[in-house]
């Protein structure tokens, strides 16, 4: 793992080291999950932009970065262009975004989407990347979960 990967692994495992090991809900729940949170096919593309909006808050968190800078249409550096992909990635896989969407919740383009959720499956090899994108899934699909994808975005 690269020095500047393993410095954000750092930095992610001291946010998330109060958090604790907890049960998350997982696929197998959806039975007992509220109503709320079990939603038929893609949200459409206003809750989408409005939920890519709320994660990019989230990893902003999690990773101690600047809102505004993930938002930028500029990269901002490699670090901030990373949290920037793991944030698309877990929109388009964990809260069934269409990439399209996502790029456009995000600021980019569909192609950058693709290129981001491609790169961050073939960094999941790495062990603790893995780790990290995993914790990123259970938190978004927590928050996600709470609000209710059906109702409401606000």
């Amino acid at each position: 793992m690269h020095s500047l990967e393993q410095a954000e692994a750092r930095q992610f495992r001291k946010v998330l080291a109060g958090a604790g090991e907890r049960e998350w809900p997982t696929s197998a729940d959806r039975d007992t999950a509220p109503a709320c949170v079990i939603v038929a096919g893609s949200p459409t593309a206003e809750q989408a932009i409005a939920m890519c909006d709320g994660v990019i808050d989230l990893i902003a968190v999690l990773f101690c970065v600047s809102g505004r800078h993930l938002r930028s249409p500029q990269r901002h550096g490699r670090a901030i262009a990373r949290v920037r992909q793991i944030g698309m990635y877990v929109a388009h896989t964990t809260l069934a975004i269409r990439m399209a969407d996502v790029a456009t919740g995000f600021g980019r383009d569909k192609s950058t989407v693709m290129y981001a959720c491609h790169l961050v499956e073939d960094m999941r090899d790495d062990i603790e990347f893995n780790r990290i994108v995993s914790r990123v899934e259970q938190i978004v699909r927590v928050a996600f979960a709470i609000g209710g994808r059906s109702g409401d975005l606000r």
